[in-house]
């Protein structure tokens, strides 16, 4: 079986709004401090498991938990939770990171959702993503929300 390399977070991090909101996979607890030197300071997890949380608390983390299982878009009160705790993070001078396993689907739809609903069009928001990420893989069930989160 081949072994997969798991590459160093600081490397799979990726910006959406410089210095405000990224992407990443899920962190170990070696790479919390890594996350940090790199400018994160909160974390949002959108694993449908609680795993992690205790981590972010040890290391005094801010940080939300909108659990969202996998391949599914997140709610519209999840969506307005997130632009809450982002928006209150950045005015503290914290950047925030969210994830889910492998900071592709989940990750991705909730920053968009962030992105539109912050004013940006569907399409702004998913040019912002693919430029921020080009492995970016969104399920039909993530796209249409989006794309009904954008017409409202």
């Amino acid at each position: 079986m081949e072994q997969q390399i798991v590459q160093p977070i600081e490397k799979n991090l990726w910006w959406v709004v410089p210095a405000k909101l990224a992407g990443v996979r899920k962190p170990t607890k070696e790479e919390l401090t890594n996350l940090q030197t790199a400018g994160i300071g909160a974390i949002v997890s959108v694993l449908d498991d609680p795993s992690n949380l205790a981590l972010y608390d040890e290391a005094n983390i801010p940080h939300l938990w909108l659990p969202t299982p996998g391949g599914t878009a997140p709610s519209r009160e999840q969506v307005q939770n997130l632009q809450g705790f982002v928006d209150q993070q950045n005015q503290l001078g914290n950047a925030v990171a969210i994830h889910c396993t492998n900071g592709r689907r989940r990750t991705a739809t909730m920053l968009a959702a962030y992105l539109i609903s912050s004013g940006s069009s569907y399409d702004e928001a998913m040019q912002m993503i693919q430029s921020a990420n080009s492995d970016v893989d969104l399920r039909e069930a993530q796209t249409t929300f989006l794309q009904v989160l954008a017409e409202q």
